[in-house]
């Protein structure tokens, strides 16, 4: 009798310790019942809030390049041939070199963009950022400059380009391979705000894409020359 009660205390603690465990996991399970309750709750409003922010983005996104409306951003021009008035230099030589015949543009502000050349170490002149007083005068310095294709100087060619947001030029930069395929298919297609291809069909039809993935399935599914 003794001997049996001996061995029946082990038992009865391990059945203590069995139920216990099966006490905490139920807690445990509970607890994680109570989580995905509180998720599920907080998921439509997570959703409405990412939503939100999206939206505020978009038109924070929107207001950056509307105040960017008026500048131009100069490419290639040799590293302090504005001298010490680059507003002056500009507002003359900005109609000479395009062969502007509308008139003088009025320059408000120009500087060039980013730390000089010494300080960062790379090759090639900074760009200049001009800020015109008449948004008139930046559609024609971008106009002449898309007429006139090529613009060479003395010091060699010279690129005219519409400011944009440093997330709108990052889009329209990674569309770049794809507008080249479309030009060596020979494909007619616009470049429109901010990053959307407008592509001209033969029968007079156009389709607009927005991502590079689009025009790069579209380029594929085109009848290949013989």
């Amino acid at each position: 009798m003794g001997k049996r009660g001996v061995k029946a205390k082990p038992i009865n603690e391990l059945t203590e310790k069995f139920d216990n465990l099966i006490e905490r996991m139920e807690t445990v399970e509970q607890r994680v019942s109570d989580l995905e309750d509180v998720m599920a709750t907080n998921e439509p409003r997570i959703a409405a809030l990412e939503t939100q922010l999206k939206k505020a983005m978009e038109r924070l996104e929107s207001f950056e390049n509307q105040s960017r409306r008026q500048n131009v951003r100069i490419v290639g021009l040799k590293e302090g041939a504005e001298g010490r008035a680059p507003v002056d230099f500009l507002k003359k030589w900005i109609p000479e070199v395009l062969g502007l015949q509308q008139g003088a543009i009025t320059v408000d502000r120009a500087h060039r963009t980013g730390p000089p050349m010494r300080l960062t170490g790379t090759e090639g002149p900074r760009a200049v950022l001009v800020r015109l007083h008449y948004y008139t005068d930046t559609q024609r310095i971008l106009q002449a400059a898309r007429a006139k294709g090529t613009v060479n100087t003395e010091a060699g060619k010279v690129s005219f380009y519409q400011d944009f947001s440093a997330e709108v030029a990052r889009k329209r930069k990674e569309s770049a391979n794809a507008r080249k395929a479309l030009r060596e298919a020979g494909i007619k297609y616009s470049f429109l705000y901010p990053a959307i291809i407008k592509i001209f069909n033969p029968d007079g039809t156009s389709i607009s894409l927005a991502t590079t993935q689009d025009v790069k399935d579209y380029v594929s599914k085109l009848p290949r020359p013989k």
